[in-house]
């Protein structure tokens, strides 16, 4: 569900001239530190990680902060010595994106010839390089459950979903601005009866004990969604989804920070805090304590948004607990 294979130039010209510079990261970092502390998780995403020549020394001084960091590849380029240098940094976990273990199926919706094998590949290394070097670094398996993959997605968890450090995350479809029609109407699961069946499957294979990241309400929202878009219209930041009226109030704003392309925000869906650039200097401590975000938070609790992306939606304490001590 990533966006930039479709976007026209204009538009991805922004991203490459991102205020938020690569060089900004260290500074990021440590105030992420000044923030929260040890412990805390730092996620980077958008676009490959992997071909960031700086991304080695990130997690070697998000390590000496005693920060968590983590990000998401598709594992093309992963070779021995990248894994490496990953695992002996200190990298807390990594995302890998992987639709089906079937080349046939996984590149319908990854179009890059081999992919599959080379993504297979990178999980490989990474779990032998860990076992040489005797660290721990654990395995995200992220997919996203479409229309073209959906039943197969049973056969990957079965594979990777018992495997010490591992754990398979689930996510179902959702169309992004600008997408084309025709990759909307490939991948957009059209008969939620497959859909039930699935996360039925998926219940059952987390009571058999496969370490997957979703909660079964997680999972009922996803159909619930899936149910309520008949016609294939929503996408991921417009759609008029509710939660259950009995669901428990957002804690996104509460839990959460992201700096997206230097805008300071405490939710994707809701206007930024404050900006972090060159330019800027207020640290992300003092936006955190803010009156807009305390305004933010307010709003964000009332918010019914129905969210299922892995990074957006609804995880209690508990199950993030019971989940990463199953990896760790």
């Amino acid at each position: 569900m990533c966006n930039y294979g479709f976007q026209n130039a204009e538009v991805l010209r922004k991203l490459w001239n991102s205020p938020f510079t690569d060089d900004l990261m260290p500074r990021a970092l440590n105030e992420i530190h000044e923030l929260c502390g040890r412990g805390t998780l730092v996620s980077y995403m958008g676009g490959e990680a992997t071909v960031c020549r700086e991304l080695t020394d990130w997690i070697e001084l998000a390590g000496r902060l005693g920060l968590d960091f983590r990000f998401t590849t598709n594992g093309y380029i992963m070779n021995e010595d990248m894994a490496r240098r990953f695992v002996a940094a200190g990298l807390f976990n990594i995302g890998i994106s992987l639709e089906s273990l079937d080349p046939a199926i996984n590149e319908i919706i990854r179009p890059f010839p081999g992919g599959t094998a080379r993504t297979l590949r990178c999980i490989e290394l990474l779990l032998q390089e860990r076992k040489r070097q005797g660290k721990h670094v654990g395995l995200n398996i992220k997919t996203v459950l479409t229309n073209v993959n959906l039943e197969s997605y049973i056969d990957l968890v079965k594979r990777f979903g018992k495997i010490d450090g591992v754990m398979c995350t689930p996510q179902i479809f959702e169309a992004m601005e600008g997408m084309p029609v025709a990759t909307q109407e490939l991948l957009r699961i059209k008969d939620n009866r497959r859909l039930q069946r699935v996360t039925d499957q998926i219940r059952e294979l987390k009571r058999e004990g496969y370490t997957i990241h979703a909660t079964d309400e997680a999972l009922d929202d996803m159909v619930k969604q899936n149910a309520a878009d008949k016609d294939g219209t929503a996408t991921m930041h417009k759609k008029d989804m509710q939660m259950d009226p009995t669901a428990p109030a957002c804690n996104i704003a509460t839990d959460n920070l992201f700096v997206i392309n230097a805008a300071v925000t405490l939710c994707p869906n809701f206007p930024p805090i404050g900006f972090m650039a060159a330019d800027t200097k207020t640290t992300l401590k003092e936006l955190w304590e803010s009156e807009a975000a305390k305004r933010t938070r307010i709003q964000t609790r009332a918010c019914r948004r129905l969210c299922t992306i892995s990074c957006l939606r609804r995880t209690s304490l508990r199950h993030k607990i019971s989940t990463f001590l199953k990896i760790a």
